[in-house]
């Protein structure tokens, strides 16, 4: 079985609950997982993928329950700062095969690029990731043998910040998807109060058609009505932080 764990967790300190955050009436995390929902309706009804929240064990993370009880979304607590231990410990739990790995901040995260992803995991096993999109629509996907046994190979007590380290370069396929509209200055991803003036921009903005709007399409309309510029400042600033976390890991 597949499992499209979307990682996200309720102690955030930039953005208090930022994934509780509402726009148009429905969370953040709703929206997200509406995404996932409508882009693999099949194979989510024929039982071939099923979609978890990977939390941390904090108590303030089951508000997930509440906020998520009547969605098809099961809600997994595990590592509190170990995310691809987490990711293993819930796949051994639920018999899930192959991982999706979706970053709780990707509010519209690409369904294109996912399905790209699975396919090509199905066929190798391995690692695979797509790179080429905007920030905050990439994918990566990964069998759970190889991720366990990626993270025998050295043991970190905290991996939270570009944890993708674990993974050996040789055996990760990539998937390079062509963006013509200087991508690098589209960000989508929620960390600032101006991250959600972007999102709610954009969804407001297109409306029922978010959650099947291609790629070409979301990007076309975000750079058409300036909506990127609502952010765009924070790119510098949120690869710095990314850094620095991520040096502080090792």
């Amino acid at each position: 079985m597949i499992g499209i764990f979307i990682t996200a967790r309720l102690g955030s300190t930039r953005l208090f609950q930022k994934h509780l955050i509402e726009i148009g009436g429905k969370p953040m995390i709703k929206w997200l997982i509406d995404r996932f929902n409508v882009g693999f309706i099949s194979e989510i009804k024929d039982k071939k993928i099923k979609i978890f929240i990977a939390t941390s064990m904090s108590p303030e993370n089951h508000i997930f329950r509440t906020i998520l009880k009547d969605s098809n979304v099961e809600i997994f607590f595990g590592s509190d700062s170990n995310i691809p231990l987490r990711h293993l410990e819930c796949a051994k739990a639920n018999n899930i095969d192959y991982i999706l790995s979706v970053d709780g901040d990707d509010i519209l995260c690409s369904i294109e690029a996912s399905r790209l992803v699975l396919k090509k995991l199905l066929e190798t096993g391995n690692v695979v990731k797509t790179t080429g999109l905007p920030l905050g629509m990439n994918v990566i996907g990964y069998s759970t043998l190889y991720l366990e046994n990626s993270l025998m190979k050295k043991l970190f007590k905290k991996l939270e910040t570009g944890w993708g380290k674990i993974f050996d370069e040789k055996d990760t396929v990539t998937l390079e998807l062509e963006c013509d509209l200087n991508c690098e200055k589209i960000r989508m991803t929620l960390d600032y109060k101006e991250d959600v003036l972007f999102f709610q921009s954009v969804i407001v903005g297109i409306g029922n058609q978010i959650n099947t709007i291609s790629d070409k399409e979301l990007i076309d309309n975000i750079v058409v009505n300036n909506w990127n510029e609502a952010n765009y400042n924070l790119i510098n600033k949120y690869w710095q932080n990314f850094n620095e976390q991520k040096k502080s890991e090792n």
